[in-house]
């Protein structure tokens, strides 16, 4: 079983989630979409999740909610009560406004997922996002992933108060240690600042680049809710796996797209 993960200040915690918790999920229903009021009144997609309800109706980032069910939108509140009213497998009527044209979609909402996987719905196949104000702690930190093109990336978000991370670390330093000729990058980035970030990095013995991410703007950038967080991403600068948590059991799966994505071909410059 994988430990229990340590939230961010603001998150729900992700982990350990008793089987009372796990059912209660199971009867909440799932749009996909984070929303935010609009200054001039109404309701706005902030952000669709790739593979959500919302996105398969044809939602995008930015839509204006309208309406649910004929009832106009004028708070997120609305809207997530709707939601939860008409639950799992049914279907919320919505009026979307976009470019000042009006359409209607149908999207059939699903049981919640679970934070964890809709982490891995929203990212697994999109590109890393780029990374913003991280300083080095330790090892050679790239300016950005754009740099590493042509490498495998595994960027692991942790926090020197995270126990579940401490017991990561000597794992990615055995890769780092094992991969690292053949093209692999380990990151490791923590929102912690660079003189706590430093002794830790130092007393986990971290073989490999690690950064502070101090305005979180990083993890903020990655979606990042618990740590430890991980990406896997292949030489064309693809997610290609994410895994939240530390899960020993995961670990030859992990190696084995290790190795997969180190033998693939590098991209064309």
């Amino acid at each position: 079983m994988a430990a229990s993960l340590a939230s961010l200040p603001g998150a729900a915690l992700m982990g350990g989630a008793s089987h009372a918790a796990a059912e209660e999920a199971s009867r909440r229903a799932w749009l996909g979409v984070e929303l935010e009021p609009r200054p001039a009144g109404g309701v706005v997609a902030k952000h669709v999740v790739t593979g959500s309800p919302a996105a398969k109706a044809g939602i995008v980032d930015g839509d204006q909610l309208v309406a649910a069910d004929g009832v106009p939108i004028e708070e997120p509140k609305q809207l997530v009560a709707r939601v939860a009213l008409a639950g799992p497998g049914n279907v919320v009527n919505l009026r979307i406004r976009r470019g000042g044209r009006e359409r209607d979609v149908a999207p059939t909402l699903v049981a919640f997922p679970g934070h964890d996987q809709i982490l891995r719905l929203d990212r697994i196949g999109t590109f890393a996002p780029a990374w913003k104000s991280l300083t080095t702690v330790g090892g050679t930190v790239p300016a950005n992933i754009g740099t590493l093109r042509g490498n495998v990336v595994l960027l692991d978000f942790w926090a020197t108060w995270c126990a579940p991370c401490r017991l990561m670390a000597p794992q990615l330093s055995a890769w780092h240690a094992t991969y690292a000729a053949q093209g692999l990058r380990v990151v490791g980035v923590t929102s912690d600042e660079v003189g706590v970030a430093t002794k830790t990095a130092q007393a986990l013995s971290m073989r490999y680049a690690v950064a502070s991410d101090a305005s979180a703007s990083t993890s903020a950038a990655y979606g990042v809710k618990a740590l430890p967080t991980m990406f896997v991403i292949d030489k064309k600068g693809v997610i290609r796996d994410v895994v939240v948590g530390y899960d020993p059991t995961r670990h030859a799966e992990v190696e084995k797209l290790l190795k997969a994505l180190l033998a693939e071909p590098a991209p064309a410059p």
